[in-house]
């Protein structure tokens, strides 16, 4: 997940993009989705935007096990029913126990949405338009003691009057269901009715400017079949979109926030700048849905661990979506190499007082997206091609293993496909290594490449 951040008449313009999180995400076993639920999770929503949550256990628990999210965050908005049970947190998990210690198989809680966005994580409960809102079920998935998701399966009751949405379903309830994809998943809940295209499943807040609408059916079609061209394959199940627009009062922001699960993705718009259509506008919308729409390509190759670090991603759907912005008519040349030495002095900026390996840990969520962009371009220089050509490769290598990608497989195949060792070295140091001068660092990357570019674009 990422924040890049850009001024827009002095106001703030924030872009998430959060497939990080998704990408490393564990679950279950796949065949987990043959037997019989170890615990079957109902959540029912409330007129106000609220969630009950059931948890029904098929044999008797000592704790439930919740996986990371912002410190504090379960405990301002869950609530615990159930007398004799308390919420705490072990270093950066949450648990769900009784006060006595006995094991339980019955537990309710209450959960509202958290009026501040979450930093670096997808938000567990989202209001969506009018009587609506959007569930991120991994936050409410239990975790087993090994990492792993438990067994287990969502019953959903909406308000009344509303639909319950999710993968195509538009249903009055879903009892007992599993996401298609065997992963944590959006649902939907609420009244909007959702609008089929011959490549997404739309839920779009009818608070969404027209123009907005409008180039988002224009921009869909073209871009998902240049992906799928690029990439070498069509989407196995037909995508989720999710459009929502609370855009406020504030005039001058322009926000857009994006999060991206296999066969899904979310976006968030705010700010009165997105009532009207602007070159800014137009730019930012275009951008950054091309990068949302790239990970649904990219969950073809999820991580194995949480180990990948995010700008392996990341930076590959910045590049690949300013690739298909000069291909699909958008951008001119010039300004996709602006685009590029904007990523590199992002980058520099962001390298000041760590290296990438620790940007995570210091939440320098940019260098995600700027350096990871500029490797991407890099490793494209290098075998002199283009990053989707390498990202085509890499898919076509972690798919069909089964197993993901770890870290040691992306440097692996740079190495094989570059054919140039000491690159790849490079590569590894400029990623694990303090830089002391960031952006000489980033020219001796780019000229490491050994591509004729890297003498004009390397300043």
């Amino acid at each position: 997940m990422l924040d890049t951040m850009q001024n827009f008449p002095l106001r703030t313009l924030t872009v998430f993009a959060f497939v990080g999180l998704v990408m490393m995400a564990v679950v279950g076993k796949a065949d987990d989705r043959h037997k019989a639920a170890d615990i079957r999770i109902s959540i029912e929503q409330r007129d106000d935007a609220s969630l009950q949550i059931i948890y029904d256990l098929k044999k008797g628990r000592r704790e439930l096990i919740f996986g990371e999210l912002e410190a504090g965050h379960r405990e301002r908005r869950w609530q615990i029913e159930t007398p004799g049970f308390k919420l705490l947190r072990l270093a950066e998990e949450d648990r769900i126990y009784r006060i006595d210690g006995r094991k339980f198989d019955r537990v309710v809680i209450m959960a509202k949405p958290d009026l501040v966005r979450i930093p670096k994580n997808y938000q567990p409960i989202a209001r969506y338009g009018d009587g609506g809102v959007m569930v991120y079920t991994g936050h409410f998935w239990p975790m087993t003691g090994k990492g792993g998701r438990v067994n287990a399966t969502f019953s959903f009751a909406p308000a009344p009057g509303a639909k319950v949405v999710a993968f195509g379903e538009r249903a009055n309830a879903l009892t007992d269901w599993r996401s298609p994809m065997a992963h944590p998943a959006f649902v939907y809940l609420g009244p909007l009715q959702p609008v089929e295209t011959p490549d997404v499943m739309a839920v779009v807040d009818p608070a969404a400017p027209d123009w907005i609408s409008a180039e988002f059916d224009a921009l869909t079609p073209r871009a998902f079949s240049h992906l799928a061209e690029i990439f070498g394959f069509t989407l196995k199940t037909k995508p989720n979109l999710f459009l929502a627009a609370p855009l406020g009062r504030d005039e001058g922001r322009l926000s857009y926030a994006g999060d991206a699960l296999p066969a899904q993705f979310q976006i968030t718009l705010e700010g009165g700048a997105w009532r009207e259509p602007s070159a800014k506008a137009l730019t930012i919308f275009r951008r950054a849905t091309i990068h949302e729409a790239i990970h649904l390509w990219q969950a073809a190759a999820r991580p194995s661990t949480a180990e990948a670090p995010g700008w392996i991603h990341e930076g590959a759907a910045d590049a690949i979506s300013a690739e298909a912005m000069v291909t699909l008519g958008l951008w001119d040349g010039a300004a996709f190499e602006a685009d590029f030495d904007k990523a590199k002095a992002a980058c520099a900026a962001s390298l000041d007082e760590g290296s990438l390996a620790g940007a995570g840990d210091r939440r320098a969520f940019k260098a995600l997206y700027s350096c990871g962009h500029v490797i991407a371009v890099a490793v494209s220089w290098a075998e002199a091609a283009n990053a989707s050509d390498f990202w085509r490769a890499f898919i076509d290598e972690t798919r069909t293993s089964g197993d993901g990608y770890t870290r040691k497989d992306f440097y692996d195949l740079v190495e094989t496909r570059t054919g140039n060792r000491e690159f790849t070295q490079s590569l590894k140091s400029f990623v694990s290594t303090p830089p002391a001068n960031p952006a000489r660092e980033i020219d001796r990357l780019l000229v490491a490449t050994g591509s004729p570019l890297a003498n004009s674009r390397a300043d």
